[in-house]
């Protein structure tokens, strides 16, 4: 079974994803993190998310800069600290082959700067 898969979708998540957040890596952890725009959902003062980013997604300009097209781990700060609103962008597997549309926010390739 492959680690990761180049759709976007819940079940292509890479497998490892969940233990970045301290979770299990289980198939249930992965779909909670795929796409999430749930504020502290994993941890306190942050809305963490993973997303499946193709070239096209990489390149619209309202996305946070500094990652490849493939899987991201996008944190994003929350609250009334210093880290509101800050955007942090983690390449987890960079791929030029991302495929599909999925996720919580309609059609992602506009942009997935408002998870």
């Amino acid at each position: 079974m492959a680690l990761w898969s180049n759709t976007d979708a819940n079940t292509s998540v890479p497998k490892f994803a969940p233990s970045l957040v301290n979770l299990e890596n289980t198939q249930n952890n992965s779909n909670l993190m795929y796409a999430n725009t749930t504020a502290n959902a994993f941890t306190t003062g942050e809305t963490i998310g993973v997303f499946g980013v193709d070239t096209t997604e990489q390149n619209v300009a309202a996305n946070p800069k500094g990652g490849h097209a493939g899987w991201v781990l996008l944190t994003t700060g929350t609250g009334s600290g210093g880290r509101s609103g800050r955007k942090q962008v983690e390449t987890l597997v960079a791929m030029g082959s991302m495929t599909g549309d999925g996720g919580a926010i309609a059609n992602d390739d506009v942009t997935f700067a408002d998870a």
